[in-house]
């Protein structure tokens, strides 16, 4: 069986957002408070949504789009202002101490900023892209197989 790239990279998304899902939720619950809190049940509902079979996530980001596009942009914009917090927490750290930890937290979060300003046609021929590899993985297999 194999799995379709875009399934990956969902996968692959709310796995690494566990992470501040458990450390932040595991501190608020101890002590708590406002900044553990958010990064903690931020994480959770990032994990919930990645873990949305794919085409729901695209239902529902369509729906949004045709109805609330402004309601989608004014949601990038705050995913990038919760992504500057962990860029700006850990890439200084990184630069200062070579530390891998801080490496892929920091560099990850300025990722995840690129994307979410990426212009929205950048971010759909991302998409299609990996589905597109899907159908055509799909084709292919299907067609050896005859």
């Amino acid at each position: 069986m194999r799995i379709p790239p875009l399934r990956l990279a969902t996968w692959a998304l709310a796995f690494v957002h566990t992470f501040p899902a458990r450390a932040h939720t595991a501190a608020f619950l101890e002590k708590p408070s406002l900044a553990d809190a958010w990064k903690g049940f931020g994480g959770i509902l990032a994990v919930g949504i990645y873990l949305l079979p794919v085409g729901v996530q695209a239902r529902a980001l369509t729906a949004v789009w045709r109805k609330r596009r402004s309601l989608l942009r004014a949601a990038a914009l705050l995913l990038v202002l919760v992504h500057a917090v962990p860029a700006f927490d850990h890439l200084p750290r990184w630069l200062a101490s070579g530390s891998w930890a801080d490496a892929w937290r920091g560099i990850g979060a300025s990722l995840a900023i690129a994307w979410f300003l990426a212009p929205l046609s950048v971010q759909a021929r991302a998409i299609r892209g990996l589905a597109h590899a899907t159908r055509a993985t799909t084709f292919w297999r299907l067609a050896r197989a005859r």
